[in-house]
C-alpha cells in the first residue's frame, strides 16, 4: 500500500503546484490580466477554496462507505479543470475563464487530498504516522517537482508545454486513482467525534491547527512572487525552472532525513531548527541582486530542507492528535485545509493589489522602486511571518513540556 499511497500523492503534487505558481504567471502573460484584477480574483478564489474546506471535510466522512467512488470523481474534476486551465483557449472574459478554472481543479484537488491523508491517520495508526508521512510527502514533493518541469520539457518543438502538461497529468492522476482505489474498499476509521466547527473542542489541535496558519503564509507569499523575484530581481528567467526544481527535490530529498530524526529528538523541536534555517535563508534572499545565481541556489536548498519538515512532520504530529482524542480524520484534515488556504488566501490575495498601491509596476518591473517593493515583498515579510510561527512553535513546545 504505502508505494501506491506514494504515487497518488504524487499525483496531487502535480496538480498543488499549478494552482498556485504556474496559473497566476501563465493567465498574467497570456492574456495580460492587470495584478490589482489577478489579486482580487485570487482573493475570491482562495476564500471559496478554503471556506468549502470543512464542508468538503464533512463530504468525505460521509461517504465513507462509498468505496473509491469518491476519489474517482475528485480525480476526473481535477482532470477537468486542468484541461480547463491550460489546454484550452480562454472564451470570453480570460478572467472569469481562470476562475472557472481553477474552482473545479482545486475543489478536485482538496477533496482528494482530504480523503488520502485521511486514509493514512485510519490505516497507520498514532505510531505509524511518522513513517507514512515520509511516503506521503515524498511522493508529493516528487510531484511538485514534476510540476515545474514539465512545462519547460514539454515544450517540444515550440509546442505548448502546459497544454502538454495538462495531458500528461491528466494520464497520471487517473492511473494513480486505478491503483489506490482498492485500499478505499475498507474502512479503517476507528473515530468516535467529527469536527463539525472551525475551532475543535481540543485545545491542543487548536494550538497546531494556528501553527499550520502562521507557518503557511511565508509560502502564500513566495510561492506568488517567486516567478517574478527570479524574473526581475535576479534576472534569471531562463532559471526559474531549474531553481524551483532545486527548491522541490531539496524538501524531497530531506523527507525521510527529517522523518528519522524526529523520531529521536521529537517533531516539535525539529521543525523549531528547520523555521530557524529559513529564517536566515529569507533574509540572505533580500541582500541579492541581478545575477546572483550561486546565492539563490543555495537558498533555495536552505529553504527546500526546511519545507520538506514542515510537510512531512506538521501534517503527522496533527494526525496523531487527531487519533489520540479520536476525532474524524476526514472533518480534521477538512478544517487543516482551512487554516493553510485561510493564509494562502490573506497573503496572495492582499498582497499584490497593495505592492501595486506602493509603487510595483507590470509595465515597469526594472524601476527601482519596483524591484524594492519586490525585494522586500519576496523575503522579508515572509522572514518576519516565520518568526512569528516560530515563536507560537515555541509556546507549543513549552505547554508540552
Amino acid at each position: 500500500m504505502p508505494w501506491r499511497y506514494a504515487l497518488f500523492s504524487c499525483a496531487l503534487g502535480m496538480a498543488g503546484l499549478p494552482i498556485y505558481i504556474h496559473a497566476p504567471k501563465f493567465f498574467v502573460d497570456q492574456y495580460e490580466i492587470s495584478l490589482v484584477a489577478l489579486g482580487l480574483a485570487l482573493l475570491i478564489l482562495r476564500s471559496i477554496d478554503f471556506f468549502q474546506d470543512p464542508f468538503l471535510g464533512r463530504l468525505a466522512a460521509s461517504t465513507q462507505h462509498n468505496g473509491s467512488i469518491p476519489l474517482w470523481a475528485a480525480s476526473v474534476a481535477m482532470c477537468v479543470g486542468m484541461t480547463l486551465l491550460f489546454a484550452i483557449p480562454a472564451i470570453g472574459f480570460p478572467i472569469l475563464w481562470f476562475c472557472i478554472s481553477l474552482v473545479i481543479l482545486f475543489s478536485g484537488f482538496s477533496f482528494a487530498y482530504i480523503k488520502i491523508y485521511a486514509l493514512g491517520v485510519e490505516a497507520y495508526g498514532v505510531d505509524g504516522q511518522i513513517k507514512i508521512a515520509k511516503w506521503r510527502e515524498g511522493g508529493n514533493l516528487i510531484g511538485i517537482c514534476l510540476a515545474a518541469l514539465a512545462p519547460t520539457m514539454l515544450s517540444i518543438n515550440g509546442s505548448n508545454g502546459y497544454e502538454n502538461f495538462a495531458y500528461l497529468f491528466c494520464c497520471f492522476i487517473l492511473v494513480a486513482t486505478f491503483l489506490v482505489a482498492s485500499d478505499f474498499v475498507q474502512n479503517f476509521s476507528t473515530a468516535t467525534m467529527k469536527i463539525t466547527s472551525l475551532f475543535p473542542k481540543d485545545i491542543h489541535l487548536r494550538a497546531l491547527l494556528f501553527l499550520v496558519f502562521l507557518n503557511a503564509m511565508p509560502v502564500a507569499v513566495t510561492s506568488t512572487l517567486f516567478l517574478f523575484y527570479v524574473d526581475n530581481v535576479l534576472g534569471l528567467e531562463a532559471m526559474a525552472g531549474p531553481l524551483l526544481i532545486l527548491f522541490f527535490l531539496s524538501a524531497a530529498f530531506s523527507a525521510p532525513f527529517w522523518t528519522k530524526i524526529a523520531e529521536h529528538y521529537g517533531p516539535l523541536l525539529i521543525l523549531r531548527f528547520s523555521m530557524f534555517l529559513s529564517i536566515i535563508s529569507f533574509f540572505w534572499a533580500y541582500t541579492l541582486t541581478t545575477g546572483d545565481i550561486i546565492s539563490f541556489s543555495v537558498i533555495c536548498l536552505a529553504t527546500g530542507l526546511s519545507l520538506g519538515a514542515d510537510m512531512t512532520l506538521l501534517p503527522a504530529v496533527y494526525a496523531k492528535s487527531l487519533i489520540k482524542t479520536k476525532n474524524d480524520a476526514n472533518s480534521g484534515f477538512g478544517i487543516w485545509n482551512f487554516s493553510n488556504k485561510l493564509a494562502l488566501a490573506l497573503t496572495a490575495g492582499l498582497l499584490l493589489p497593495i505592492m501595486e498601491f506602493v509603487g510595483f509596476e507590470t509595465q515597469d518591473m526594472n524601476s527601482t522602486l519596483s524591484l524594492e517593493v519586490l525585494s522586500i515583498s519576496y523575503a522579508l515579510v515572509p522572514c518576519v511571518l516565520k518568526v512569528l510561527a516560530l515563536l507560537w512553535l515555541q509556546n507549543l513546545i513549552l505547554r508540552d513540556k
